[in-house]
């Protein structure tokens, strides 16, 4: 049952991955539609764990198609005729869903686009080539696949993956999702030490734009197969982000708001891309220009999504009215504001510098506009509370041991 219009909709939403976004895209199935979300995951953590909201499938060997399958075929037994919706909880499991998608049956939706238009827009190399072609901003970038040793523009720069779902496989000592480095010394040992990690394909190097946390952003948008038209645009401004080495680029705190000098520029470059369904953005502003610069495109919803729910733009009712209900739906671009935040508010509080902003903080928390998505009153488990103030609480340590640096 759609609680918001009452209109009766049977279906069965999947997520595959058990992080916090999947949890988050779990909690707006439930609120929109009072429905359980099955998760398949490799292992119990955290965020889906002692959940009322979700059903949880195990899957160790989530990775091999056929095993895979054996779950997904099991659902299916469980839910003969009925429509399924199975989504990716991080690049990973998007990629994989976009490799595998000709193989599920007519009862499931798997909402994403082809391979070569996932692969195109998600790629660093060919997403810059996209912007110079939109004429939208990004960063001085550079593309390598074996070691540079003059470059384009000077020290400090940042070192990271172009292919992000590759990389995000491997496991190796001092591995980090982005690199910060600042001489060619640390370029030459980052350089081989992502070769030596496994990472064999081009190697993205920027320009490093400076600025903290709160110069950073998010935007989530949406856009129908159907029609090809942009139904969402929620712009996000970062104020705190994750600085452990594996965690860097997490977005823990976002001030959703209206940013129209971006509206444009993702217009253009979905277009650009030919990308439909839910991506998502980084940029950062550039305060020696007054502009916003691109980073990349993420073919799915960022794990810190419920920010968009937060504001008042449930994704789950974007996924059932376009591809189950098939509502035409309209244009809307955010104007509301609201927090999402997953760290203690003290904490939230003590990083921000700016106090206009530290006033906007405390004035959302007021007006009950701040939000922890993993702390939901309808989650009643003792030791799922416990789980999620012990996390909470943890981010003390983090940012005691890894602190922001700018």
């Amino acid at each position: 049952m759609d609680k918001a219009s009452g209109v009766n909709i049977q279906f069965v939403p999947v997520v595959v991955g058990g992080n916090r976004g999947a949890y988050s895209l779990a909690r707006a199935f439930y609120e929109a539609y009072g429905v359980k979300t099955h998760i398949i995951s490799p292992m119990i953590i955290g965020p889906i764990e002692n959940s009322r909201i979700l059903k949880n499938h195990i899957q160790p060997d989530i990775e091999l198609p056929e095993k895979f399958f054996d779950t997904i075929a099991k659902i299916e037994r469980n839910f003969p005729g009925m429509k399924k919706i199975i989504i990716g909880a991080d690049d990973r499991y998007a990629e994989m869903l976009v490799r595998l998608q000709d193989r599920f049956s007519e009862q499931w939706i798997v909402p994403y686009v082809n391979e070569e238009v996932f692969g195109r827009a998600t790629n660093k190399e060919s997403f810059y080539a996209a912007c110079e072609k939109a004429g939208v901003p990004y960063p001085k970038t550079l593309v390598i696949t074996e070691f540079q040793e003059n470059l384009p523009f000077a020290f400090p720069i940042v070192m990271k993956p172009a292919n992000s779902p590759a990389y995000q496989g491997l496991h190796f000592a001092g591995k980090e999702k982005v690199y910060f480095v600042n001489s060619v010394e640390e370029y030459r040992g980052t350089y081989r030490l992502m070769r030596d990690g496994g990472y064999s394909e081009p190697i993205v190097l920027q320009e490093y734009i400076p600025g903290d946390d709160r110069s950073l952003a998010v935007v989530t948008a949406y856009t129908s197969p159907e029609d090809g038209e942009v139904k969402l645009i929620v712009f996000g401004q970062i104020l705190l982000e994750d600085h452990t080495p594996t965690g860097v680029g997490n977005h823990l705190a976002i001030l959703a708001r209206p940013e129209d000098s971006i509206t444009e520029d993702v217009r253009k470059l979905i277009a650009e891309t030919g990308f439909t369904g839910f991506s998502n953005f980084d940029l950062k502003y550039d305060k020696r220009t007054g502009r916003y610069v691109f980073f990349e495109l993420n073919g799915r919803l960022g794990v810190s999504n419920y920010y968009v729910t937060a504001a008042g733009h449930n994704p789950a009712t974007y996924y059932v009215d376009d591809l189950i209900r098939k509502v035409d739906l309209p244009p809307v671009v955010n104007k509301r504001e609201a927090l999402f935040n997953v760290v203690p508010k003290r904490l939230l509080l003590k990083q921000i510098k700016s106090e206009p902003l530290r006033k906007k903080v405390k004035a959302l928390y007021q007006e009950d506009k701040a939000t922890n998505p993993l702390n939901a009153e309808f989650e009643t488990n003792v030791k799922r509370r416990a789980v999620v103030w012990a996390s909470t609480i943890n981010y003390y340590r983090k940012f005691k041991l890894h602190p922001p640096k700018e």
